[in-house]
Formats: C-alpha cells, sequence, structure tokens
C-alpha cells in the first residue's frame, strides 16, 4: 500500500553554511480535512450555482465539469494516489550564487 510523504526537507547551500528546514507533512493532512469539512457547505454551493449556469455559459459549463471532475469518488482517489506517489521527489535548483534543494521523505 501506498503512504503520503511524511516529511520535506529544504536546503539553501550558498556563501553561508544555513541549516536545514524540515516541515512535518503528516500534521498538515489533518488540517487539510478539516479546512475540507469547513469549506464543504461553499463548494456544495458553488456546484449548484455552476449547474444552473452551465447551460447558458460555455465557460461555467467547463468549470462544473472540473468541480464535478475534482470532487468525485475518482477525483479524489486520483489526487490521493498522486500524494502517495510524491516521496523520493527531489529537486535541485544550482546557480552561481548557491544550491537550493526540495526533498520530499
Amino acid at each position: 500500500m501506498k503512504r503520503p510523504p511524511l516529511f520535506l526537507r529544504l536546503r539553501i547551500h550558498g556563501e553561508k553554511r544555513r541549516p536545514g528546514c524540515w516541515l512535518p507533512l503528516f500534521i498538515l493532512l489533518p488540517l487539510a480535512v478539516a479546512l475540507l469539512i469547513v469549506l464543504s457547505p461553499l463548494i456544495l454551493l458553488a456546484a449548484i450555482i455552476l449547474r444552473r449556469r452551465e447551460r447558458r455559459n460555455r465557460k461555467v459549463q467547463l468549470a462544473g465539469i472540473v468541480l464535478r471532475m475534482l470532487f468525485s469518488p475518482g477525483g479524489i482517489r486520483a489526487g490521493f494516489g498522486l500524494l502517495c506517489s510524491t516521496p523520493g521527489l527531489r529537486i535541485d535548483v544550482s546557480d552561481n550564487d548557491g544550491v537550493f534543494q526540495i526533498s520530499v521523505i
């Protein structure tokens, strides 16, 4: 079974030696769920408004389709699968002045 990432490590190397920063991502998951619960009435209201207007306007119709795809069970499953595939991701950006590294663990 796949698991979501636990930590995000940021490191900046330059002329001055700076310590890295570890961000615990497992703390953000309960906060994201709580935010989704709080915002769910607004999401439902937006879906109802878009559904009423989608017959009139093509852009609103496209927004309604995207909204239904994102908040369907398949969309939530795909988003969670994308989140679970990020451990091992490493981004290195180097310049003449220094190096910026992001690692997802």
